[in-house]
């Protein structure tokens, strides 16, 4: 449900579009939760139904409808309930993790190249983290400008640092993974060296076990 709350957190801001929506959420949340636009807007649909939001109609040319979206008293009252919760940690369910469990059943080149996978993926996202933390600490953003003029004065520090201390978390988190899989070369390197087996030879532990006995 993390994503009707992250929809209902933006219409609190104002009204929105289908389209609106998207790109906001495009410049927010999706650095914490991933989703398409299909989802978006079924996930709309359901909130509509349910009567979280309400929709304004007009036409658009002589086809198209554009439909505005309103947050409701009842989707502003499931908003509260839903930040004051609190959330119980998920359990632990990472296929990166589960996969490097059984890498002996592939080649050491093959470990390599996921261990490489992952720590260009968490580069990645701690650069794009570490961009968005330093905008929202300067207050720079579309939707943070939006909040803040709307919010009372005293409200702004906890608006901005909020979001803020988030997004420095992620750096962390991402710092640990860049290190574990730094970790996982060097080990994939010391287990060739041990093997006697040249860089990048498509030779798996199990043939390995298999020739060291046969000899």
């Amino acid at each position: 449900m993390s994503l009707r709350h992250a929809l209902l957190a933006l219409l609190e801001n104002r009204p929105m579009t289908g389209y609106e929506l998207a790109k906001q959420f495009d410049e927010s949340a999706i650095y914490v939760w991933h989703a398409q636009h299909p989802q978006i807007y079924t996930e709309l649909r359901k909130m509509e139904a349910d009567g979280l939001i309400d929709v304004s109609a007009a036409r658009r040319g002589t086809k198209a409808t554009k439909r505005t979206y309103f947050l409701t008293e009842a989707g502003a009252s499931e908003l509260t309930r839903w930040v004051s919760e609190p959330q119980q940690p998920p359990r632990e369910r990472d296929p990166a993790y589960l996969k490097a469990i059984y890498f002996e059943f592939g080649s050491f080149a093959n470990a390599r190249r996921q261990f490489e996978a992952h720590l260009e993926h968490y580069r990645r996202l701690e650069r794009q983290w570490r961009a968005h933390a330093d905008q929202l600490e300067r207050r720079d953003t579309d939707l943070i400008r939006r909040r803040l003029a709307r919010a009372p004065e005293k409200a702004h520090d906890a608006i901005v640092d909020f979001k803020v201390h988030t997004y420095r978390g992620l750096i962390e988190r991402a710092k640990v993974e860049v290190a574990w899989a730094k970790r996982g070369l060097a080990m994939v390197d010391r287990l060739e060296r041990d093997a006697g087996i040249a860089e990048g030879d498509e030779v798996s532990p199990p043939q390995i076990d298999s020739i060291e006995s046969s000899e």
